[in-house]
């Protein structure tokens, strides 16, 4: 779908690399440009061997490489070259950063008008809290997950996934197709500006329409293992491992079939959504029991899916690989990396009628593997030049 455009992705850690994953994934060509000396702080993160980090490897396969001193003059020209030969510019550096080396919005936009410029940061790029630092965690916060993630008497909890990161990768990926979508019929650029705390915000489908139309009367708490207002989702200890069930009203008269033998829909208390919130502990220890019942985990799904109840095992990820659904969605994969050996690594995330699926999965690059086939290509530079660069420390 993106073959021919070339992105020049100057993004570390998750955000930006997440994104550029996606447009990789659909055939731009995403070239990597890495700071010295270490290059992408990621390719630190574990698990490493032989200067070779895992967690590198699944953000950045299908990408060059190429390696850029960014505390130069000539570095930072070279980059700004190099943008004025690509579609999209991507960045998820701290505030100020690029616009002290001449590589802010602005600047590379006024060179060359139809650039995409995509930002992505914490807070975004404007507004009083732009040049704070930040992480997934501190955009979790802010953003209102932990408030409602946790026991009720508990600690309020930081996701397991890192929303705030990969959510706001998602959402560049989305923007940027937009506007070279938008370039397309008028031949202009944009400035992308992504916000990781408004990328989660975004997710709340109740928090905030919900007090505000009720004059706060209908403010969410944490529920711990129940999901929300709505019992009886939530999560079950079943008889081997844990269950997730997710019954609305709708889905109620079904559960009562599937659970007749524990006469559940002949208990008044439970006949409402409010009388199965009011009762929702009671509710919660009667379905359980029943579920431990079952002589495994299976055979208990296997009923509950035969009444149509929306119903799965808690799935650890580390496990994913094992479980078949995965397996045939593609939805777990396994590059074969030279240095770490097999890695399982989530696969591509949609599905697309003009995108075959990979039968063999992109590695990710070393550090700086590109530098000269770039440089000659993109530039025109020759072999002199690029020594040159190399000799002065400009390139690497």
């Amino acid at each position: 779908m993106l073959e021919g455009v070339r992105v020049l992705d100057l993004t570390q850690y998750l955000s930006g690399p997440s994104c550029t994953l996606l447009l990789a994934g659909l055939g731009a060509e995403v070239i990597k440009v890495e700071p010295g000396p270490t290059g992408d702080a990621a390719r630190l993160l574990p698990i490493v061997k032989d200067g070779h980090s895992s967690y590198f490897v699944q953000q950045n396969r299908g990408k060059q490489s190429i390696g850029v001193d960014f505390s130069t003059e000539a570095g930072c020209a070279l980059i700004a070259e190099l943008a004025a030969e690509s579609d999209v510019f991507i960045e998820n550096f701290g505030h100020g950063v690029l616009a002290k080396r001449g590589l802010d919005p602005d600047t590379l936009r006024a060179a060359t008008p139809e650039l995409i410029y995509a930002s992505i940061s914490t807070f975004g790029r404007t507004g009083s809290k732009a040049h704070l630092p930040g992480f997934d965690l501190i955009a979790q916060a802010y953003a209102g997950v932990p408030a409602l993630t946790g026991e009720p008497d508990g600690a309020p909890l930081g996701a397991g996934v890192p929303f705030g990161d990969v959510g706001a990768g998602m959402m560049a990926f989305g923007a940027i197709s937009a506007a070279l979508f938008s370039r397309g019929r008028s031949g202009e650029g944009q400035f992308l500006d992504i916000s990781m705390v408004e990328t989660i915000f975004n997710m709340h489908p109740f928090a905030v329409q919900g007090p505000s139309v009720t004059g706060g009367k209908a403010r969410l708490r944490r529920t711990g293992r129940h999901f929300g207002s709505v019992p009886p989702a939530g999560t079950y200890q079943g008889p081997e491992g844990w269950i997730a069930l997710h019954v609305l009203d709708n889905q109620w008269s079904r559960l009562c079939d599937a659970a007749e033998s524990i006469g559940l829909g002949d208990m008044e208390r439970f006949a409402t959504a409010q009388g199965r919130a009011d009762h929702r502990y009671e509710l919660l220890e009667l379905l359980e029991t029943w579920m431990q019942s079952y002589p495994s985990d299976q055979v208990l799904i296997d009923h509950l899916e035969s009444h149509r109840i929306p119903v799965a095992r808690v799935v650890d990820p580390a496990d994913a690989h094992a479980e078949p659904w995965f397996v045939e969605q593609g939805a777990v994969t396994t590059v074969e990396d030279p240095v770490r050996g097999p890695i399982n690594v989530p696969g591509f995330p949609f599905r697309a009628s003009s995108v075959a699926r990979r039968d063999v999965e992109p590695l990710a690059p070393t550090l700086g593997q590109d530098t000269d086939a770039v440089l000659a290509s993109l530039l025109g530079w020759d072999g002199d030049q690029i020594a040159a660069a190399r000799r002065d420390g400009t390139v690497f």
